[in-house]
């Protein structure tokens, strides 16, 4: 594959609902643990901290 490749799933419910428990939902970081709304400075990308 050369990274230009698509590939695209249609889920019936169960198999949403089982995915879902397993890998938690969309804006989880585990099954039922929220992420956190703000992100920590470490994360955020700064202007001045472009190494040349």
């Amino acid at each position: 594959m050369n990274g230009t490749e698509v590939r695209s799933y249609v889920l019936s419910p169960e198999e949403l609902k089982e995915l879902w428990d397993r890998l938690g939902k969309p804006g989880e970081v585990a099954p039922g643990v929220k992420a956190p709304k703000k992100r920590s400075k470490a994360f955020v990308p700064h202007a001045d901290n472009t190494e040349e």
